[in-house]
């Protein structure tokens, strides 16, 4: 098999960019893999940020153990969303395909495995628009037989796509009249927080790569696909993240099995059961809720 070139956007957190390669290097196949690392630059509002950025940058000079190790650093303050956007673009437009990760991930050791099959077995499979490492805890029925479930909105913590899906979205909302006549179809879609930061970005107050993203597979009535159990855990949620406060509405179960025996589906649709469960982290009820812990924690 073919193995997908690894992309990670780096910032101002070098120990947590220390974790996610470790858990990589856990996985069998990164001794086989391209890893390109792309390191934004300070913002000149914070003081000292520019020895934080650069003490990533010389541990990702310092990073072994892949096939090949590539780096980039941008001089500017990009930003997260305008960082994803061109990077990823670059690599996967010369590769075909990636895995697209950030800083504050960890990974089981089934991770690459995961992501590799998936793009495998779902490449000419127009319907699936990505693959995701990360899933919430789910209920799942008894009778269900497969490692893998397909759900509408894709998650950001941990994914992969291929170029044709990537190059399919329209990262400027150029068409937003039509756009902005969609909200309720859209939330109905993905989540009652959907349109609020589609609009974000729009209006110039948010900066989210992966709403986007979401608005092209909703547009397109794609699906993505998750793992039952998780094989991926988020360590942003401490604080210190740009982007992530510390608390957390999403609950998961992280898999310790070492496990790359996975029985994916080969039909593309929804199971009902398993779609419920994981939308209702994006209900208005627990977003309340959240918000309120937000205010505590």
């Amino acid at each position: 098999m073919e193995l997908a070139p690894i992309i990670i956007f780096a910032f101002n957190r070098p120990n947590a960019l220390k974790n996610t390669i470790s858990s990589l290097l856990q996985n069998e196949e990164a001794q086989e893999s391209e890893l390109f690392i792309f390191v934004d630059g300070a913002r000149n509002s914070k003081e000292e940020e520019s020895v934080k950025v650069e003490a990533v940058q010389t541990y990702a000079k310092s990073i072994t153990g892949f096939k090949k190790v590539t780096y980039t650093f941008s001089q500017e303050n990009k930003g997260l969303g305008k960082s994803i956007i061109e990077g990823v673009t670059k690599i996967i437009n010369q590769y075909g395909k990636a895995i697209v990760l950030e800083d504050d991930l960890f990974f089981a050791n089934n991770f690459l495995s995961f992501m590799n099959q998936g793009l495998k077995l779902y490449e000419k499979e127009k319907k699936v628009f990505s693959i995701c490492g990360y899933t919430n805890k789910i209920k799942v029925p008894k009778d269900y037989l497969f490692d893998a479930y397909f759900c509408t909105r894709s998650s950001s913590w941990g994914w992969a796509t291929w170029a044709d899906r990537w190059n399919s979205v329209d990262w400027e909302l150029k068409n937003w009249d039509n756009y902005s006549k969609m909200k309720h179809a859209f939330n109905k879609w993905g989540g009652s927080d959907c349109f609020r930061m589609l609009r974000s970005v729009k209006e110039g107050w948010g900066d989210s790569w992966a709403i986007r993203f979401g608005f092209s597979q909703f547009l397109q009535d794609k699906l993505s696909l998750f793992p039952i159990i998780s094989k991926v855990k988020n360590d942003g949620f401490d604080g210190n993240g740009t982007n992530c406060k510390k608390w957390s509405r999403f609950r998961y179960i992280f898999d310790e099995t070492k496990n790359k025996r996975l029985k994916l589906p080969t039909n593309i649709s929804i199971n009902s059961e398993i779609y419920n469960s994981a939308m209702s982290y994006h209900s208005i009820m627990i977003r309340l809720w959240s918000r309120l812990m937000y205010l505590i924690h």
